[in-house]
């Protein structure tokens, strides 16, 4: 185990640097006493991808879907996709951008216009003048096309489309290849926020830079859970 512990270390820091390898230490350090996250908030507009191939999904059919259309691959482990999920992103009216190759279901993300869930205990909230990528999965054997930057950027051509001013998500702070993979795609990040959760209590914090996006996370239980967001 310990081993393991320094060859991640040192993987870490040679992909990543010393710094974001810390910051990564800090966090999984702070998660033995309680549950902490850093979300990065990241908006994409179409201008800003420079990759004229990230539209293109050769050898796919790639689409919005409805949740109906997925309710077959719900009882398939492997696509990450449960019926409880589908009923609630059903009655959100979420969208799921999906690619196919044939028959198989390769990779996914869902979109939404509602403030949504990001676990039990927290709500993301957002101006909704863009529309939110949530929930992006690729199957395992899928991996390594670029068919999640290639969802979200046809996602994305088609919100403009619908006259939305593009994509508004978040990352975790310490999940560093999918920091990567968005920015390279075009996301920038406006700011951060701050989830800490401890026994019955919720707190949030966002930075200044949420606020132009009205990025937020509140708890959705009113009682002894608590939020905050600076303005």
């Amino acid at each position: 185990m310990k081993m393991r512990r320094i060859r991640y270390i040192r993987e870490n820091i040679r992909k990543y640097g010393l710094a974001a390898t810390l910051h990564d230490i800090e966090c999984r350090g702070v998660n033995k006493i309680a549950y902490f996250r850093i979300l990065e908030g990241m908006t994409v507009r179409l201008q800003d991808v420079r990759d004229p191939t990230l539209f293109e999904a050769q050898g796919f059919d790639a689409r919005f879907v409805g949740a109906d259309e997925l309710a077959k691959f719900a009882y398939e482990p492997a696509y990450d996709i449960s019926v409880d999920f589908l009923r609630k992103a059903r009655a959100r009216r979420d969208r799921c951008y999906a690619l196919f190759d044939g028959e198989l279901l390769a990779a996914y993300g869902w979109y939404s216009d509602l403030p949504t869930p990001i676990d039990e205990h927290f709500v993301f909230h957002f101006d909704r003048a863009y529309t939110y990528m949530y929930g992006g999965y690729t199957l395992p054997a899928y991996r390594g096309k670029r068919l999640h930057a290639v969802g979200m950027c046809r996602a994305l051509r088609a919100i403009t489309e619908e006259g939305k001013k593009g994509l508004i998500s978040h990352v975790f702070s310490n999940n560093f290849a999918s920091l990567q993979s968005v920015t390279r795609m075009g996301y920038r990040i406006f700011g951060e926020v701050y989830l800490l959760r401890a026994g019955n209590h919720c707190f949030s914090y966002a930075t200044n830079g949420c606020r132009n996006y009205g990025c937020r996370v509140e708890s959705p239980d009113p009682g002894p859970a608590w939020a905050r967001q600076r303005a």
